[in-house]
């Protein structure tokens, strides 16, 4: 990009992140309306915005180097400081981003009454998770991000100085970016590089999670292989319970926010966003059709038993989120079964074909409806059927 098409883009995306802040009644009117909101909403969208950042900052996604740069210019002792420096300012953008939306939300719903507890709790928590983002993992710390939710039910500063302690013990404890291994780099170069090269090309679920080996030696050995392998790719990919389980907080948190929005919508997309990590095995084998030939079935049960066990899994997860609190009715329950056929469907779709991407001109812009139409395979089940499920009676 030219420096004045850059300019011109700061520009418009200053203009429109601005826009709360100066013209706050018209961002109002377009995004709440008369719509009642929850006394705590600035707050509950801080402790989303903090556990997503913090979440994101525990992959680590700045350790890495090119092996090219490890073999013949890793001698001078500057990789910790550049791994570091990736470190800090993946962290600053990422709070940064949960600070603007704390802003939004309190010129939109209104801030609590006094803002040392919210400020206490987006330092401490930042700290925190910077401190375990320089340091080795360790099991289940994906999952604290969601102890966040304890601190609405406590006073912030209970959890302002619980965070603080935390970072303060975890501040003198080894660093990655000094004893990451060449193994680690490597790898998470390759993950790197695997990102870019799908997000390139369009191909987004390329970026589903790869699952880890199960402790389970006779997973695929025995009748019924289809369920075997359905079942054994979604216990691949445990590590990634966490979202649903975020999720399901998430949608708690917008409906105390914003009571108005029909339970429909928040079910119906966050089942849709909780179930896909767990379509990853069936994906795969549509994205490589050579992979297809090994398993032995046709696609008609492979995906009716991939339908079935979603849905099964999205039972389960409303179940949870009605437990919160999110009002149970017939609507509700069909949304998550919709999201879990639209997860199954938006997968199944075989590689994207760029040869037939459609060009059609429309107010002078050349839009590519085959290679939308193709992108669009899954979601638009999911729009179309929330909105059906939206006229159910309660």
């Amino acid at each position: 990009m030219k420096r004045p098409d850059l300019v011109l883009a700061l520009v418009i995306a200053a203009g429109l992140l601005g826009s709360p802040f100066y013209n706050t009644d018209l961002v109002r009117s377009q995004l709440i309306g008369s719509a009642p909101v929850g006394a705590l909403g600035s707050v509950l969208v801080l402790c989303i915005g903090l556990a997503l950042a913090w979440r994101a900052t525990l992959r680590r996604g700045y350790a890495w180097t090119h092996p090219a740069t490890l073999t013949w210019d890793d001698f001078d002792g500057r990789r910790p400081a550049v791994l570091t420096q990736r470190l800090v300012l993946d962290w600053a953008a990422r709070f940064g981003v949960a600070a603007y939306f704390f802003a939004v939300s309190g010129m939109l719903i209104g801030f609590p009454a006094s803002l040392a507890g919210p400020i206490a709790l987006f330092i401490t928590v930042a700290g925190l998770a910077l401190a375990m983002g320089r340091r080795r993992t360790f099991p289940g710390e994906s999952l604290l991000p969601l102890t966040l939710a304890v601190a609405l039910v406590v006073p912030l500063w209970t959890y302002a100085v619980a965070a603080g302690l935390a970072a303060l013990a975890l501040s003198r404890s080894s660093s990655l970016p000094h004893n990451a291994s060449r193994d680690t780099l490597i790898r998470h170069y390759t993950e790197r590089m695997v990102r870019r090269t799908s997000a390139a090309f369009l191909d987004v679920w390329a970026l589903l999670p790869a699952g880890r080996p199960v402790p389970w030696r006779t997973a695929l050995a025995g009748r019924f292989i289809v369920t075997r392998y359905v079942v054994t790719g979604t216990l691949a990919r445990r590590h990634t319970l966490g979202l649903p389980v975020f999720l399901a907080l998430a949608v708690l948190a917008t409906h105390a926010t914003f009571p108005a929005v029909t339970s429909v919508w928040l079910l119906g997309i966050g089942g849709y966003l909780g179930l896909l990590p767990f379509t990853a095995p069936v994906a795969q084998l549509h994205r490589v059709p050579g992979l297809r030939r090994w398993l032995a079935a046709s696609n008609l049960r492979l995906h009716a038993v991939t339908c079935a066990f979603l849905c099964l899994l999205a039972l389960v997860w409303a179940g949870v989120v009605l437990l919160l609190g999110i009002p149970a009715s017939v609507s509700a329950v069909v949304a998550v079964l919709i999201a879990a056929l639209a997860a199954v469907r938006s997968v199944t779709r075989g590689p994207l074909d760029f040869s037939s991407m459609g060009m059609v001109l429309y107010e002078g812009v050349l839009i590519p409806a085959g290679l939308v139409r193709q992108l669009v395979r899954g979601p638009d089940l999911l729009v179309l059927g929330l909105i059906a499920a939206s006229f159910i009676p309660v």
